[in-house]
């Protein structure tokens, strides 16, 4: 009978181990990108997180023991789920979701191990673990832009204060004999982002009152932003501070101002509301080693089954995921220069903008017509949407990256029942109107989100994820409405070309 027993738990140990081992070669590739990513400094802090999950779920142990946790089959239907979503990422050419995708089978594995109790549990270490990803581009886009605007405006404000002569063009501040760039990674959102998990840490250990810790995590925004312009308008006194020790350290201090301003703000509201002391471990007596054998006996079955699920869905993902490659129509090198009234030549493009794309083919051309303000047109060219090698990419963050403000932004329709994304910047004077969209496998899109949809959905009942961008820009000068009639009317010459290229 103790024979039985100890192969039994030996049976589970080695089929748990295998579980949690196959799930970890399944997702490998996702893991080598996302350690690669939190190697950066924008995302270091997200390094600490699995280690803060591991220590929650170590202190839980006693109560995880004396719980009368029961296995669960809806465990395998979310694991399975989990996959799928891994592969819709992989179609969509998203990072963000193959890797939530990972934290949901991790979840699935909880749910599997000890349902809906256990899952309780450990929800607060699985939530650490989700906010350790990085956040989509699309949202870091939206985020980023009116950070930098804020940290600007603020930064500004304060140097005026100290009486700098001081004059802000966008994200750009002028000192007179040098200027500052407040440029995408100054924008303050990896304080918040940073401060945002350490104060949901602290919550979780200091404050368990909701409307307390809702109070601490609203007021770390507000904080993050005014210690970015306050470092700003240090680097624009102190020049220093702008490259290199002192610079990083500068953040540091920043860090520090805010993780402090937390703090007392915490301790001020319990002085005025004192706490009541709460236990985040649920301490209880160990149990007596015999229990769970029946759980065990359970346990079993559930983990063989959940490497099947593995093990049969690996080499259906890896013909999902790898779509047919769909080549152009014709080469862009016969694209016609002459469209209308307008006249143009193509330009060459420097190599390494060409291979951050990652695109398999591109066209750059400048278009001119007399009596008209130039035209540039831009083309990336995807055989097929990787998040590993190349896709589409929103010229919103490319804008952005390079300095332009943008000052207007929206869908339009122009005559022949074509939308395309108008966008209006500006950088040190010089404004620019901007017209794109998204030629995706026939389908003419404006959204970045219905744009990651189709690919998904065609990936999956057309095999394929080849599509395209085409972005044209023109010098605005003083007259923004003539700038959009000029692209208007090139749009409209433009588009019964454009599908002699790229396959529908």
């Amino acid at each position: 009978m103790e024979r039985d027993k100890l192969l039994r738990f030996l049976g589970l140990i080695i089929s748990g181990t295998a579980l949690f081992m196959v799930l970890l070669w399944f997702y490998w590739p996702v893991l080598v990108r996302l350690g690669k990513d939190l190697g950066d400094e924008d995302n270091s802090y997200a390094l600490l997180l699995p280690v803060v999950s591991v220590y929650v779920a170590y202190r839980k142990w006693p109560q995880l023991c004396c719980e009368q946790l029961r296995p669960s089959g809806f465990g395998l239907i979310f694991l399975a789920m989990s996959l799928g979503l891994y592969a819709i990422g992989e179609l969509a050419a998203e990072l963000y979701t193959t890797r939530f995708s990972f934290v949901a089978a991790i979840a699935s594995l909880v749910f599997l191990s000890g349902g809906w109790r256990l899952f309780r549990l450990l929800a607060f270490p699985l939530l650490l673990l989700v906010m350790m990803l990085p956040l989509p581009q699309l949202i870091t886009y939206k985020l980023t832009l009116p950070l930098q605007l804020s940290s600007s405006q603020l930064a500004t404000f304060f140097l005026h204060t100290m009486g700098v002569a001081v004059f802000r063009q966008g994200n750009i501040i002028d000192l007179g004999v040098r200027q500052l760039q407040v440029v995408g990674v100054c924008s303050g959102l990896r304080y918040i982002l940073a401060l945002f998990a350490m104060g949901i840490i602290y919550c979780y250990f200091y404050e368990r009152r909701l409307w307390k810790a809702l109070i601490l995590m609203v007021a770390l925004i507000p904080a993050a932003i005014i210690g970015n312009a306050l470092r700003i308008a240090a680097i624009g006194l102190i020049p220093a501070f702008e490259t290199g020790f002192w610079h990083e350290f500068s953040g540091w201090l920043i860090f520090l101002f805010c993780l402090g301003f937390t703090f007392m703000l915490s301790h001020g509201m319990n002085l005025i509301w004192p706490s009541i002391p709460t236990s985040t471990t649920g301490d209880k007596p160990l149990p007596n080693p015999t229990q769970g054998s029946s759980r065990r006996n359970l346990l079993l079955p559930f983990f063989l089954a959940g490497l099947g699920i593995i093990l049969m869905a690996n080499p259906l993902v890896t013909r999902i995921d790898k779509p047919d490659r769909i080549a152009l129509r014709q080469s862009f090198d016969q694209f016609p220069m002459e469209l209308g009234a307008w006249s143009g030549h193509q330009t060459p493009v420097n190599p390494v903008e060409v291979e951050e794309t990652g695109s398999s083919a591109h066209l750059s051309a400048d278009f001119t017509n007399p009596g008209h303000g130039p035209v540039s047109l831009w083309i990336a060219y995807y055989e097929t949407q990787k998040k590993a090698g190349g896709f589409v990419h929103s010229p919103k963050g490319c804008l952005t990256a390079g300095g332009w403000e943008t000052k207007e932004s929206k869908v339009i329709q122009i005559p022949g029942g074509l939308w395309v994304n108008y966008m209006l910047v500006d950088n040190m004077g010089t404004s620019l109107v901007v017209y794109y969209w998204f030629l995706q496998r026939g389908r003419w899109l404006t959204s970045e989100y219905l744009n990651k949809f189709y690919m998904a959905y065609d990936g999956v009942v057309r095999h394929r994820t080849d599509g395209a961008l085409i972005r044209l820009i023109t010098p605005a000068g003083r007259d923004v409405e003539a700038a959009r009639n000029r692209l208007t009317r090139f749009t409209i010459l433009l588009a019964p070309e454009l599908h002699q290229f790229i396959p529908e």
